[in-house]
């Protein structure tokens, strides 16, 4: 449910505060200044019970913009008796509940909030998001419609529905939206804040570009892509537009030596996506390189054990480098953590002959664990 947990944005009521820095855009700006200043509002006995309400909403949001997840459902519960009709409040609190993969208190979050306002475009682009994530993309663009009606530069609503309508294949469509997003000033784009899966701020116009390169690379046009690749890199040298840049390259032929320099420097400059290193290590693959490829898909598994794609090509890896054990680990790992892994696996082998079954299996028995290793020692079993 990745998109509904990018959802959140540092959009929300516009009230005075009791401090200038207990305020949203101090929430947009620099979240962490506004702790200690709304603190001090709610520990105020003179505080009336709205205002503190309202400074436990600011400060929950700046706890949620800060990665500070548990704290953040903390204040926004205590503030949700105080303020009961802050749409606003139950949106955020939404989102928490979707982090923490409780989807059905999320999605009551967000009935609350539009039982308060049916028109709350927040609210109907995260349930567009949900739709979306179930594979209903036709209720998915009837929620985002709704949601743009309520605020036509919802820039979330934008990039959902243009992601959206590309899935649909609504080409002309999807660029539309795209095309409005990249025309956000960046400054103004990024008011709004991007928080990806992990609770990290993203470049909203970095990632504006990206959408609309992924269109026109669908669309056949992957100069138009790359022109739009290139100007998030001018814009902002950064792990984000360096990565972008990188995976894009890393699907060209010819262009493999650029698209390592641009995903090195990614990573040298602080990248954790898991695409990035996913993307550096086939193309170490590709070109023979395996020493290389093996250093990469090390690395980001020690951030990320359970990343099932790293698994999968370390295993590969291990096998061309005849190291079976190791090999037979990271498949049997990628296949038992991974629904989608062990369903592409099971063809390979039935395929080689290792698996006679119709069913798959649902544990990692030993005479599957026979199979894989039997697959891992075979190198002709892909």
């Amino acid at each position: 449910m990745m998109v509904v947990i990018a959802g959140f944005s540092g959009a929300g009521l516009e009230v005075t505060a009791a401090s200038d820095e207990c305020s949203l855009s101090q929430v947009e700006t620099r979240p962490e200044a506004a702790i200690e200043p709304c603190s001090k509002i709610i520990a105020d006995k003179a505080t009336s019970p709205a205002d503190r309400g309202y400074a436990l909403y600011i400060r929950g949001r700046a706890y949620h913009n800060t990665k500070c997840f548990d704290l953040a459902g903390r204040d926004y519960d205590a503030a949700i008796p105080l303020t009961p009709t802050n749409e606003e409040l139950f949106v955020s609190r939404a989102n928490i509940a979707f982090r923490a993969k409780r989807y059905q208190e999320g999605v009551s979050f967000l009935q609350d909030a539009l039982a308060l306002n049916p028109s709350n475009g927040h609210a109907l682009r995260t349930l567009g998001a949900l739709n979306g994530d179930m594979g209903n993309l036709d209720e998915a663009e009837r929620y985002y419609a709704m949601a743009l009606t309520s605020d036509p530069n919802d820039a979330y609503a934008l990039f959902f529905r243009s992601k959206n309508n590309a899935k649909r294949r609504q080409f002309d469509e999807a660029l539309k939206d795209a095309d409005a997003l990249v025309a956000i000033a960046p400054d103004a784009i990024n008011r709004q804040g991007f928080l990806d899966g992990r609770g990290d701020h993203v470049d909203f116009h970095i990632l504006a570009l990206k959408n609309r390169a992924d269109i026109y690379d669908a669309l056949g046009r992957p100069d138009r892509a790359e022109q739009d690749l290139n100007a998030a890199v001018t814009y902002s040298r950064s792990p984000a537009s360096l990565s972008a840049r990188g995976v894009f390259l890393a699907g060209k032929p010819g262009r493999e030596k650029e698209a390592l320099a641009d995903l090195g420097e990614a990573i040298a400059l602080g990248s954790v996506d898991t695409d990035t290193f996913y993307a550096k290590g086939v193309l170490h693959a590709q070109l023979n390189q395996m020493d290389e490829a093996l250093a990469v898909f090390d690395r980001v598994l020690a951030i990320y054990p359970d990343f099932a794609g790293g698994l999968h090509m370390r295993a590969r890896i291990h096998r061309e480098l005849d190291q079976t054990e190791l090999a037979v680990t990271d498949m049997a790992h990628a296949v038992t953590i991974s629904r989608s892994m062990l369903e592409a696996t099971m063809p390979a082998l039935r395929n080689a002959g290792y698996w006679r079954s119709d069913d798959d299996p649902s544990a990692l028995t030993p005479a599957f664990e026979d199979a894989i290793r039997a697959c891992m020692i075979d190198k002709r079993c892909n």
